[in-house]
């Protein structure tokens, strides 16, 4: 530790509490003072029940979220109230300690409902530079965390921009069909089409065996095996309908419907639950039938097919009454050909930003970590 900082217990050094929660029905828009809950503000109400800023652990819900409040606002009891008992600790100097070195995923307990208490935060040891030295820390840290979100925040519109810049090129080519395209539905494009196996399931998974796949193994144009299920060869004969072939499209039909990938060569065998399964015939290709349906146009136009009210479902009938336009089997292979060039040069693109993201993190919590270490003054 730096010559001259001491150090002690949180429970010793601050008062902890949770105060009193309201419910939404009992906030008010229009009410004077901000609520904080563990995700920050939540509403509004009429009363406060702290009238100075306050530093909160979100102990609820959102675990180990970080806030000051405003001078006068309601605290609900979803946080943690850390208040110094003396004047020899800065909220702020705190607020960043919690950030980083004092690790408060750790003193998360509960598997069912994970909580923070007072028991599992009282323990942490925290350093204590004199009070004139943790306000130097805590402005050189706000000009530095304001330039690594100014950078994120960068890092993240390109990203955005990079992702968006394949689907813009897809919408461009089917929004405007040239005169060699026709209009028909999916069910006359496709040899079949059915829904993967519907029912209980719990009891039927195995260890290993026939790869089993459900919504969330379905990624746009591609198949993700992690989590994936397994069920046994004998239930698998007996689920001859939701077989999956490789060259098969499994579509999304809840959630987010319409998302699509075409099952794999290296994929041989597999079988599914609650997915639409479209088998092209010989004027459709699959490939393009992913690109259309992975596209903001193929989107909006499942959206438009799907049922219910609470949450779509894209399901068989409505696959099948889907009319799309599409061009010749030779300009789809062609169309599909391009739109993978695309989609490389834009995931190379995405990839960068997303490591230029990890990286200003990473650089985030080493700063703090030099900082609590005395390394910054």
């Amino acid at each position: 530790m730096k010559a001259g900082w001491k150090e002690g217990q949180l429970g010793d050094l601050c008062e902890m509490y949770q105060p009193k929660t309201i419910t939404k029905n009992e906030m008010s828009p229009d009410g004077a003072y901000p609520v904080f809950g563990a995700n920050g503000i939540m509403g509004r109400y009429h009363a406060f029940n702290h009238d100075t800023p306050q530093l909160l652990i979100g102990c609820r819900g959102a675990c180990g979220t970080v806030h000051i409040t405003e001078a006068k606002s309601w605290v609900t009891g979803n946080s943690m109230v850390v208040r110094p008992r003396g004047q020899n600790l800065s909220l702020e100097f705190m607020k960043y300690f919690f950030l980083g070195p004092a690790k408060i995923e750790n003193t998360i307990t509960g598997a069912a409902q994970p909580q923070i208490t007072q028991g599992s935060l009282r323990p942490i040891t925290v350093p204590l530079p004199p009070l004139e030295e943790q306000h130097q820390i805590v402005a050189v840290l706000d000009e530095a965390f304001e330039g690594l979100a100014r950078a994120r925040a960068h890092a993240e519109a390109n990203l955005r921009d990079a992702r968006e810049l394949f689907d813009v090129s897809l919408t461009a080519q089917f929004s405007h069909p040239g005169p060699e395209w026709i209009s028909a539905s999916l069910g006359s494009l496709c040899d079949r089409i059915t829904v993967g196996h519907v029912g209980p399931m719990a009891t039927r998974y195995v260890d290993s065996g026939v790869p089993f796949l459900r919504s969330q193994n379905i990624r746009p144009f591609r198949i993700d095996l992690r989590d994936v299920k397994y069920i046994d060869a004998g239930f698998m004969a007996e689920l001859g309908k939701s077989e999956l072939r490789p060259g098969d499209v499994a579509i999304v039909r809840t959630g987010y419907p319409g998302t699509c990938a075409v099952i794999p060569d290296d994929l041989p065998l597999a079988n599914c639950a609650d997915l639409v399964i479209a088998r092209t015939g010989p004027k459709l290709s699959p490939h393009f039938l992913a690109m259309v349906l992975n596209s903001s146009f193929g989107k909006a136009h499942v959206a438009h097919v799907s049922v219910g009210a609470a949450q779509q479902h894209f399901n068989v009938g409505s696959a099948k009454a889907a009319v799309f336009s599409i061009p010749p089997l030779r300009m789809q292979e062609e169309m599909v050909e391009k739109a993978d060039e695309i989609r490389e040069q834009t995931s190379s693109i995405a990839l960068t930003y997303d490591k230029k993201i990890v990286d200003l993190e990473a650089l985030r919590q080493s700063l703090l970590q030099k900082t609590f270490a005395g390394a910054l003054t």
